[in-house]
């Protein structure tokens, strides 16, 4: 059964992504557009990459939490030494984060257990 989740996820990262690239053409902190850019792209590539592959040769995507927190605190820190105005940029890569780790432990954990008989 496909759940109407990954494919909204993953509608959504392509629209932070694109909001990154933005954020960064447009002159803003390159702080800011770079940690939103990560947050959104690693989960997007990990998505991406699942569709490829065989269901028997997945592993556990720490690299990927790893990747995506570490663009919430490049956001952080872009928003602590920039200005607050720059909020919502932070709030676009922590939603990232928490559908990850949605996505991650409601739905991809399902995909991992064997079927019952």
């Amino acid at each position: 059964m496909r759940s109407w989740f990954e494919p909204a996820f993953t509608g959504t990262l392509v629209a932070m992504l694109i909001m990154a690239i933005w954020l960064l053409v447009d002159g803003r902190p390159a702080l800011l557009g770079l940690g939103l850019g990560l947050s959104a792209t690693a989960p997007l590539v990990f998505l991406l990459r699942q569709k490829m592959r065989p269901r028997q040769d997945r592993h556990h995507p720490v690299l990927i939490s790893v990747s995506t927190g570490f663009g919430c605190v490049m956001a952080m820190v872009g928003v602590h030494r920039f200005g607050d105005q720059h909020q919502w940029i932070l709030g676009l890569a922590l939603a990232a984060l928490a559908g990850w780790m949605i996505y991650q432990r409601w739905f991809w954990r399902r995909l991992e257990k064997p079927p019952s008989p």
